[in-house]
């Protein structure tokens, strides 16, 4: 449990430096708030990192809730990662698309503005990798070295819990805003060419959700 209230704010500044490092890795739900936040559209780019932390919100909850071994069956996470090569394929195909048509990433009508969709986009493409409950298994067990949280209480967890989602959450938004305020500087052709390098990045991701769900079933078997 949390001793003092000294520890409780260490426990949250170390959750929430530990999410913030964890989002720094290129992933597909980096690349999607990428593509809006370039394009103009801030509010579906928040949407795409709402749908994201929102997930992580899950796996959070499900690492510290006991939820785990669930999710340690290999068959379970050979399913989640054969979602995320259907949903990194589409994503790959549609952003290639739109990379032949820069203008039009700029325009309102543009399915980009969607905020349904990219809350959506966020989500799937965040929950469609369960390794996440790894990541904040070893925050716990990092807490529990430090002496901060012995026994992991509901207190402790919630705080955890806040603390590496708004982490994620922060570094998602701050570098959504920083692309914002760059687009203003990048040519709109230059615009269909990070999208079309954006696209063939997803292709490449989607290629480790295929080493990783091949190797899951085979385990599996």
């Amino acid at each position: 449990m949390i001793e003092s209230p000294t520890n409780a704010a260490f426990l949250f500044l170390l959750s929430f430096v530990l999410g913030f490092m964890a989002a720094i890795p290129l992933g597909g739900s980096q690349i999607e708030m990428a593509k809006r936040a370039i394009s103009g559209h801030m509010r579906a780019a928040r949407m795409v990192v709402l749908g994201s932390i929102t997930s992580d919100f899950i796996y959070g909850a499900i690492s510290l809730y006991g939820l785990a071994p669930f999710m340690e069956i290999p068959w379970v996470l050979g399913a989640f990662n054969a979602l995320g090569v259907v949903i990194l394929w589409v994503l790959s195909a549609l952003t290639l698309k739109e990379s032949k048509k820069p203008h039009d990433l700029l325009l309102e009508t543009t399915s980009l503005k969607s905020k349904k969709w990219s809350f959506l986009t966020g989500f799937t493409l965040a929950f469609s990798n369960p390794p996440m409950i790894l990541t904040w298994l070893m925050g716990v067990a990092l807490a529990k070295r430090l002496g901060l949280a012995e026994h992991f209480d509901a207190a402790s967890k919630l705080i955890f819990l806040l603390g590496g989602v708004l982490g994620l959450g922060t570094y998602l938004l701050a570098l959504s805003f920083v692309l914002h305020r760059v687009k203003h500087f990048i040519p709109t052709q230059s615009i269909g060419r990070i999208y079309y390098w954006l696209g063939i990045t997803l292709l490449i991701l989607s290629f480790f959700f295929v080493y990783s769900a091949f190797r899951f079933f085979t385990n599996g078997i």
